[in-house]
């Protein structure tokens, strides 16, 4: 699984916005953040090459866990336990010749995430 740049950015933000929940405003943050992956690697995949699969979910989630973990020792306070680990997407879709109709189904089970020093994330 590789990561595109509009699901890397976001996904660090988000993960941002955990640590530093009353934190400043998404602009602000993202600046003082200065998000600069390399292109060609896992978290700057060029777009051009078509869609990436799990990329908006499984990947996004795993960048969030690597901010985490970068920002753990220095801030074990704010940080927490490891989340559930895969995020399980299932899409399917289909005919249904009874009631002559298309349909489509999206299933997401994401998990929780552990505790943090004080027992509470």
């Amino acid at each position: 699984m590789n990561s595109v740049w509009a699901t890397t950015q976001p996904a660090v933000y988000v993960a941002m916005k955990h640590i530093f929940p009353r934190g400043p405003d998404q602009r602000r943050l993202l600046r003082a953040s200065a998000i600069k992956p390399p292109h060609g690697t896992f978290s700057r995949m060029p777009s051009t090459r078509g869609p990436w699969p799990g990329c908006a979910a499984e990947v996004a989630q795993r960048i969030m866990e690597a901010v985490f973990g970068a920002m753990a020792q220095p801030l074990p306070d704010r940080l927490f336990g490891a989340p559930a680990g895969t995020s399980g997407n299932l899409a399917l879709g289909g005919h249904d010749p009874e009631a002559e109709r298309d349909y489509i189904m999206y299933f997401f089970s994401g998990g929780g995430y552990g505790a943090g020093l004080t027992g509470t994330a």
